[in-house]
């Protein structure tokens, strides 16, 4: 007998339509109070062929201190809100294997993919789909030196698509609300960063 169930990922690509139509309303309004003066403007821009939805932010630290923040793996759960796990599947110096488990803003359901994360450090990283939910999933940061070097341009960009049940349309929604939440929450961990590391030199500059 032929199985006329939707198959699993169909149904996860419905669930994701219909909450991101109950939840537009709610979400616009809570990341407005949520990310403290960040423009929510995303906008779409083509890298090689490619649609990008992006997002910038000035973060009061250096590009270092930044990207110490990104490539701490292990504890992005803890500054990112979304990101509800991160795991480290394989490791080979500049490249890594990392499975995430995200929690879009205002939604009831989680995905979980693995990407290819290709580090070089101290100002960009880039990472494309291995498996996992979503057709299509490419990105980077990218961090420009401003201020001499002491405040970071973070650009965040990234390319998704979900195929025939997941409208584009939709997946732009959630990326304008998510991603300056995202931004919001790497400044704040940035500058706190630098904020501790500068507490802890004063002593030794006052000798």
């Amino acid at each position: 007998m032929q199985n006329t169930q939707p198959s699993y990922t169909k149904r996860r690509a419905v669930g994701l339509a219909f909450s991101l139509l109950c939840a537009v309303t709610f979400v616009s309004s809570a990341t407005a109070k949520a990310t403290h003066g960040i423009k929510p403007t995303v906008r779409e821009e083509v890298v090689n062929g490619k649609s990008f939805y992006i997002n910038k932010v000035v973060v009061n630290a250096r590009p270092e201190r930044v990207y110490q923040v990104l490539v701490d793996y292990l504890n992005a759960p803890k500054v990112f809100p979304i990101l509800k796990k991160c795991q480290i599947l394989e490791s080979h110096g500049q490249k890594k294997i990392v499975k995430h488990q995200l929690a879009p803003t205002g939604l009831p359901v989680t995905y979980e993919y693995v990407i290819e994360i290709s580090e070089s450090a101290p100002h960009q990283i880039e990472w494309h789909r291995v498996s996992g939910d979503f057709k299509e999933l490419d990105g980077y940061w990218k961090l420009d030196p401003t201020e001499f070097g002491h405040s970071t341009m973070v650009t965040y960009a990234t390319h998704v698509t979900g195929g025939f049940f997941m409208p584009q349309a939709l997946i732009k929604r959630q990326f304008s609300i998510d991603m300056p939440i995202v931004l919001e929450a790497l400044k704040n961990a940035s500058e706190v960063s630098t904020e501790i590391a500068a507490r802890r030199i004063e002593p030794f500059l006052e000798n």
